[in-house]
Order: C-alpha cells, then sequence, then structure tokens
C-alpha cells in the first residue's frame, strides 16, 4: 500500500497521499492526472478501469481497492 501512495502522490504532485483523500480535490487536478491514474493501475496493478468505473472513485482509498490492495 505504501508503494501504491507514493505513485499516486508523485501522479497528483503532491508530498504524499492517504486512502481517505479525495484525489479530485488537489490542486492542479486536470484530466490528465486521471489519466495517468488509470495508466498506473493497468500497467502496474494488471487492473483496467473504465472512465465510468474512474468517474464513480473518490477517494485513493477507491482507487486502491480497485488495484486489488
Amino acid at each position: 500500500m505504501d508503494e501504491f501512495l507514493a505513485k499516486v502522490a508523485e501522479i497528483l504532485e503532491i508530498p504524499s497521499a492517504n486512502p481517505e483523500l479525495d484525489f479530485r480535490t488537489v490542486e492542479d487536478w486536470d484530466s490528465m492526472k486521471g489519466f495517468m491514474l488509470l495508466v498506473l493501475l493497468e500497467n502496474d496493478y494488471g487492473r483496467p478501469m473504465t472512465v465510468e468505473t474512474f468517474l464513480e472513485t473518490k477517494t485513493v482509498g477507491d482507487l486502491a481497492r480497485a488495484a486489488g490492495l
């Protein structure tokens, strides 16, 4: 989980991330960061996610569960 949180923090360009963080509220959130999170799930964790499902996620914890963590 720590590795996942570090990768998410890097994508979001923040010092650290936690499961409760609503990732869409971070400063400078944009669709490119969303795309990078989708790529992270698929490439690093083998868990592709549809855009529709991604739009239903709110927190980093939701993403972690989608990654199987």
